[in-house]
């Protein structure tokens, strides 16, 4: 029940929401995620942040890159 109540949380913001839209489409990075929603990076972080530990998204690091996107299940 926790982590259903984690989930829903994550996903109540729109922001958060509008990110996990993004990323069914395809992986980004935080600098595209910026340029897209128009954000500073430290509120993309912290939005992926949240978001990452509701399980909701995954990193991987690809050079410099931190690479985001939708754990496969």
């Amino acid at each position: 029940m926790r982590e259903a109540v984690k989930i829903i949380k994550a996903l109540a913001d729109p922001t958060r929401l509008r990110i996990v839209s993004l990323l069914l489409r395809r992986d980004l990075c935080v600098c595209e995620l910026m340029f897209i929603l128009k954000m500073e990076q430290s509120r993309i972080s912290h939005q992926l942040r949240i978001l990452r530990d509701a399980d909701l998204v995954e990193d991987r690091r690809e050079g410099q890159w931190i690479i985001y996107s939708i754990p496969q299940s």
